[in-house]
Protein backbone atom coordinates (compact mmCIF):
# COMPACT_ATOMS: atom_id res chain seq x y z
CA UNK A 1 0.00 0.00 0.00
CA UNK A 2 2.79 2.19 1.11
CA UNK A 3 4.31 1.91 -2.75
CA UNK A 4 1.24 3.78 -4.23
CA UNK A 5 2.67 7.11 -3.64
CA UNK A 6 5.58 6.11 -5.99
CA UNK A 7 3.09 6.81 -8.74
CA UNK A 8 2.94 9.59 -11.04
CA UNK A 9 2.36 10.78 -14.35
CA UNK A 10 4.94 11.57 -17.42
CA UNK A 11 5.35 13.88 -18.98
CA UNK A 12 4.40 16.08 -15.85
CA UNK A 13 3.00 18.48 -17.28
CA UNK A 14 2.74 17.22 -20.81
CA UNK A 15 3.26 20.25 -23.17
CA UNK A 16 1.33 20.19 -26.31
CA UNK A 17 3.57 17.38 -27.34
CA UNK A 18 6.48 15.18 -25.66
CA UNK A 19 9.94 13.63 -25.92
CA UNK A 20 8.48 10.29 -25.04
CA UNK A 21 6.04 10.34 -28.22
CA UNK A 22 7.08 7.81 -30.15
CA UNK A 23 7.80 9.47 -34.33
CA UNK A 24 6.14 8.79 -37.13
CA UNK A 25 8.08 7.31 -39.77
CA UNK A 26 6.95 10.07 -41.89
CA UNK A 27 9.43 13.21 -42.77
CA UNK A 28 6.50 15.29 -41.39
CA UNK A 29 3.82 15.43 -39.05
CA UNK A 30 3.65 14.14 -35.33
CA UNK A 31 3.66 10.83 -33.71
CA UNK A 32 0.79 9.40 -31.23
CA UNK A 33 -0.07 12.18 -28.14
CA UNK A 34 0.85 9.60 -24.87
CA UNK A 35 0.55 10.26 -21.15
CA UNK A 36 2.02 7.22 -18.91
CA UNK A 37 0.93 6.69 -15.52
CA UNK A 38 4.01 4.81 -13.59
CA UNK A 39 4.37 2.93 -11.23
CA UNK A 40 1.70 1.25 -10.99
CA UNK A 41 0.30 -1.86 -9.11
CA UNK A 42 -0.39 -5.16 -11.68
CA UNK A 43 -4.12 -4.82 -11.60
CA UNK A 44 -5.75 -1.82 -11.34
CA UNK A 45 -8.24 1.03 -12.41
CA UNK A 46 -7.14 4.73 -13.46
CA UNK A 47 -10.54 7.03 -13.39
CA UNK A 48 -9.38 10.72 -15.02
CA UNK A 49 -11.51 13.59 -13.74
CA UNK A 50 -12.08 17.27 -15.16
CA UNK A 51 -11.80 19.66 -11.79
CA UNK A 52 -15.18 20.55 -12.09
CA UNK A 53 -15.41 16.57 -11.23
CA UNK A 54 -16.46 15.10 -14.61
CA UNK A 55 -15.44 11.76 -15.67
CA UNK A 56 -13.39 12.19 -18.83
CA UNK A 57 -11.54 8.68 -18.91
CA UNK A 58 -11.34 4.97 -17.26
CA UNK A 59 -8.64 3.26 -18.06
CA UNK A 60 -7.72 -0.47 -16.75
CA UNK A 61 -4.09 -1.55 -16.18
CA UNK A 62 -3.55 -5.54 -15.85
CA UNK A 63 -0.34 -6.60 -16.77
CA UNK A 64 1.87 -9.33 -14.28
CA UNK A 65 4.41 -6.82 -14.15
CA UNK A 66 4.47 -4.80 -10.73
CA UNK A 67 5.74 -1.11 -11.35
CA UNK A 68 4.36 -1.06 -14.31
CA UNK A 69 3.17 2.07 -16.91
CA UNK A 70 -0.25 2.42 -18.58
CA UNK A 71 -0.36 5.03 -21.29
CA UNK A 72 -3.28 7.13 -22.42
CA UNK A 73 -3.89 9.11 -25.78
CA UNK A 74 -5.66 11.95 -24.12
CA UNK A 75 -8.70 11.00 -25.58
CA UNK A 76 -12.10 11.15 -23.33
CA UNK A 77 -14.77 8.07 -23.08
CA UNK A 78 -15.77 9.84 -26.43
CA UNK A 79 -13.12 9.49 -28.43
CA UNK A 80 -12.72 13.89 -28.31
CA UNK A 81 -9.52 14.99 -27.83
CA UNK A 82 -8.92 16.55 -23.75
CA UNK A 83 -8.99 20.37 -23.05
CA UNK A 84 -6.18 22.15 -21.87
CA UNK A 85 -6.11 22.13 -17.97
CA UNK A 86 -5.23 20.34 -15.05
CA UNK A 87 -6.63 16.90 -14.22
CA UNK A 88 -7.20 14.60 -11.32
CA UNK A 89 -6.70 10.94 -11.73
CA UNK A 90 -7.79 7.89 -9.12
CA UNK A 91 -5.96 5.30 -9.34
CA UNK A 92 -7.88 1.78 -7.72
CA UNK A 93 -5.93 -1.18 -6.65
CA UNK A 94 -8.02 -4.37 -5.45
CA UNK A 95 -6.89 -5.33 -2.46
CA UNK A 96 -4.23 -2.66 -2.18
CA UNK A 97 -5.61 0.68 -2.10
CA UNK A 98 -6.28 3.94 -3.75
CA UNK A 99 -4.44 6.75 -4.62
CA UNK A 100 -5.16 10.31 -6.09
CA UNK A 101 -3.09 12.67 -7.97
CA UNK A 102 -3.25 15.55 -10.92
CA UNK A 103 -1.08 16.43 -13.82
CA UNK A 104 -1.79 19.12 -15.89
CA UNK A 105 -1.80 19.53 -19.73
CA UNK A 106 -0.92 22.97 -21.20
CA UNK A 107 -0.80 24.31 -25.00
Amino acid sequence: KQELTNIAVVPNPYVAASEFEIKPNLQSGRGDRLLYFIHLPAKCTIRIYTLAGELVQTLYHDSPIEDGSEPWNLLSKDSMEIAYGIYIYHVDAPGVGEFVGKFAVIK
